[in-house]
């Protein structure tokens, strides 16, 4: 039975997709439907009508999530495919100069980062080096460099598990290291971003330092997921607490503790999701062995119920 036909879809809902394509570690089996809405308004009139016994899960970038070798046995959302626009709102919206800047969820951080550049605006410069989705990168308060995404973000929208629409400011997210205070439930479909002209000389400059500084510390010749843990909130970083536990080049099958970075696990080619799970269980409890510090994963595990 197909639990869709009710809606009225703009786009078909396709069965038994594989989604290992679509993540950054080349993981995971398939998902039971996939969806590919189009704006924020086909989402909230799915949600309003959601049927309760069917799981649901957003999909942006496919970075910062394993999703377990069974797959979803429910229905998945990809923003990337219908929710990709980027485009500048007037600038007299905004004061000091600024630019305002809307990025639907689905659009690439790295797409964010060049469209500024390319309009010689600064301020995504360090999101040209990490891997997802705005939507994602919403979710988590992504961050590197020194800079997170709340700090240019000015209001979001979102939709909550009703089907209710919402935009709000920044301060209304609870925003903090790698973390959003709004309910995972909710939906994060688009935003706006304050940026400032500046010369796009220097511009390009500070990314080229930036992607620079990540090809020579990450693995970037492997799938991973990015960083697999937060840093402590005070001692030492993940990396080092990992290292000093003996995990750098730890593998479980073809799931390996990076030698280049021992906070990138990767995918040396045919990896499971069983394997690198297994991976990240024994390392967070051989640092809680050495070091007595439980290290909080930045990953989402999908699938695993």
């Amino acid at each position: 039975m197909d639990p869709f036909a009710p809606f009225a879809l703009t786009l078909p809902v396709r069965r038994d997709v594989p989604l290992k394509p679509r993540t950054t570690w080349r993981i995971g089996g398939p998902a039971r439907w996939l969806i590919t809405p189009v704006d924020g308004a086909e989402i909230a009139g799915l949600l309003a009508a959601w049927p309760e016994n069917l799981p649901r899960v957003i999909l942006g970038g496919g970075s910062n999530l394993l999703i377990s070798d069974k797959g979803v046995h429910g229905a998945v959302m990809d923003l990337t495919q219908g929710m990709n626009r980027i485009y500048t709102i007037t600038e007299s919206l905004i004061a000091d100069s600024a630019c305002l800047v809307h990025a639907d969820a689905g659009a690439t951080t790295q797409a964010l980062a060049h469209f500024a550049r390319r309009l010689g605006l600064t301020g995504a410069e360090f999101l040209a080096g990490i891997p997802g989705s705005v939507g994602g990168a919403l979710r988590m308060n992504a961050g590197a460099h020194g800079g997170a995404i709340r700090d240019l973000l000015v209001e979001a929208d979102l939709i909550d598990p009703a089907g209710g629409i919402h935009c709000l400011p920044e301060a209304a997210l609870g925003m903090g290291y790698r973390h959003c205070g709004i309910d995972a439930a909710w939906i994060f479909t688009g935003a706006r971003f304050r940026f400032r002209p500046d010369d796009p000389a220097r511009i390009r400059e500070r990314m080229r330092a930036f992607n620079q500084r990540r090809r020579r510390s990450q693995p970037l010749a492997w799938p991973s997921a990015g960083s697999v843990f937060k840093n402590p909130l005070s001692g030492p970083l993940a990396w080092e607490l990992l290292d000093r536990a003996g995990l750098r080049g730890m593998r479980v099958g073809d799931a390996q503790v990076s030698e280049m970075h021992c906070n990138f696990f990767i995918n040396l080619g045919q990896a499971t999701a069983r394997e690198m799970r297994e991976l990240i269980d024994r390392a967070q409890q051989t640092v809680a062995d050495h070091a007595g510090i439980l290290l909080e994963p930045e990953i989402k595990f999908v699938g695993w119920e």
